[in-house]
């Protein structure tokens, strides 16, 4: 009889030692699957890109509807009209807001508008 306590006794450290070892292993499974979850959300892809030729396109008619919004003004995206445009941003008023965003156009037709960014204060070609 001691043998067989003895063995029921070694086959239920056995059967507990592979429950724990089971438990664990699944645990450690379950963390590695979110650390990649949480890491593939982390990334970001950064690619650089020329624009298209329809990007290309609708760019210009973007910036056509905005010289005909502009009306005649003939100083529309002049150096005096950007200024006035950037001076409005940062003083708030709303003259920025009833008047076309300037833009402009780089040798490869790409064109860009201007951005005012409130947290600096600064003006720029987007």
């Amino acid at each position: 009889m001691n043998k067989k306590l003895i063995l029921v006794i070694a086959i239920a450290i056995i059967v507990i030692a592979l429950g724990v070892f089971a438990a664990v292993s699944l645990n450690n499974v379950k963390n590695n699957n979110t650390t990649v979850n949480n890491t593939n959300t982390d990334v970001l892809n950064v690619t650089n890109v020329t624009p298209s030729d329809n990007a290309k396109k609708s760019s210009q008619q973007s910036s056509s509807q905005s010289s005909q919004k502009s009306g005649s003004d003939s100083s529309y995206n002049s150096e005096d009209y950007v200024d006035r445009w950037d001076q409005s941003q940062r003083d708030g008023d709303s003259w920025a807001y009833t008047h076309s965003q300037p833009t402009r156009t780089d040798e490869n037709g790409y064109v860009s508008q201007r951005v005012y960014n409130a947290q600096t204060g600064e003006s720029y070609w987007s």
